[in-house]
């Protein structure tokens, strides 16, 4: 006798909110379990955008910078 297994379907992310790439204007799907300080990537330019803030849905996002270690030169 052969048992038919179902297919397993990776869990859906649910997108809290669209925001909008503060360089492209494109839209970015923010998932549920977005935190502060993750890092998005733009769909449409590929810039990388870090999470200031999650506030009952709404997510402020700024264009990462990462700064250059001063080492007293």
């Amino acid at each position: 006798m052969i048992k038919q297994v179902a297919s397993l379907k990776p869990p859906e992310v649910k997108a809290i909110n669209k925001a909008k790439c503060p360089d492209c204007d494109a839209e970015l799907d923010v998932p549920a379990d977005t935190v502060q300080g993750e890092i998005l990537s733009c769909p449409g330019c590929g810039l990388e955008l870090e999470v200031k803030q999650v506030n009952s849905g709404c997510v402020a996002l700024q264009e990462l910078t990462i700064e250059g270690e001063d080492w007293g030169e």
